[in-house]
Parts: structure tokens; sequence; C-alpha cells
């Protein structure tokens, strides 16, 4: 933030994300998942969220942002079976409305973990404030004896083929225009 508080032509300051998923143990590897998202704002009269806080807009327009080396530790699909379970539930009832979860959500219900198409096993360090609360998980999954989603369509494949070779996610969602300085 101090290296780019004297540039005015940097709005935001856009970090890169890891998606836990399951547990503490795996990440989404996919371009499923986003890599980068806006959460330094400057302080300027007319920013604002934008729709489900998918980035952020200066009177209606994508800001610039600066790319920096620092990461977001994303665990919102780091929960218990059960707690995913009730996540799964309360998503479909928010997002699809009651007639669509009454249609499609059955009454006993249990989270399968087959949403995530491609994940990888965590070797990284967790962040400090993060130690005591994972050292105190109390549920254990090995999700490489999970069905996880296998039906990539053969563009999705391409797509992702690509992505690993070369990192360039083709038609990557980007709620900002980066400043290269």
């Amino acid at each position: 933030m101090e290296d780019n508080l004297g540039d005015a032509n940097v709005q935001g300051l856009l970090l890169k994300y890891v998606h836990f998923y399951g547990s503490y143990d795996y990440y989404g590897d996919t371009r499923r998942w986003y890599r980068r998202e806006i959460r330094i704002l400057r302080n300027i009269k007319g920013m604002s969220s934008y729709k489900d806080v998918q980035g952020f807009r200066l009177n209606g327009e994508k800001i610039q942002v600066k790319l920096i080396d620092a990461y977001v530790y994303h665990y919102g699909w780091a929960k218990p079976p059960e707690a995913l379970t009730y996540k799964t539930k309360n998503f479909g009832r928010f997002y699809h409305g009651e007639e669509w979860y009454k249609q499609r959500m059955e009454e006993v219900y249990e989270f399968q973990y087959d949403n995530a198409d491609r994940i990888k096993k965590f070797t990284g360090t967790h962040p400090q404030v993060m130690q005591q609360r994972i050292a105190e998980k109390n549920w254990k999954i090995d999700l490489h004896k999970k069905p996880l989603q296998k039906d990539f369509t053969p563009r999705r494949r391409f797509l992702q083929f690509i992505f690993d070779l070369t990192g360039w996610s083709i038609g990557e969602y980007k709620n900002y225009r980066i400043v290269k300085r």
C-alpha cells in the first residue's frame, strides 16, 4: 500500500487467491476458481462494490489496479461436511429462490464434494492467524477418494490445457484494468 500511495493512477490493489476446498488440506486448481480480485481500495468518492462484490467500480467504470504479490487464502469451501451441506442449501435458496430450492434440494441432501473439477494437496503454510483453527479441525476427508466433477467439455479441457501450459486464462473475467508501473 505504501509503495503505491503516491500514484493516483492506482485506484486499488489486486490480490492473488488460493481457494481451499473441503478442508484446509486441498485447494481448487482450475480456471473455474477466480485467481485474482480487488481487495484494497483507495478512498475515492464514487467507488462502490460491483454485483456480488466481484470487484469494484468508480462511477460505474472499471478501476485501475496494481497486481501485488500478496495472497488471500479463501476458506469459504473449507468446512466440515455438515456445514457445506448447510451452505449449499442456503445458497440455493438465496440465489435461486424458494421454488428452485423445493424442486431440486432433497430433504436428506448431503454435500457430496462433486462440484470441484480438479484439486491439489496444499503443501504450503497457512497464515499464523489460522494455525490454531486448523490444528483444532475436527473433520478429516481425503478428497482423492471422492468423485470429483469429470464432465469437462472439450472446450473446457482445451482452455485448461492452455492455462496449464502458459498461465494465460483465455476469456478470464477481469473486473479491472491493470496499471503496469
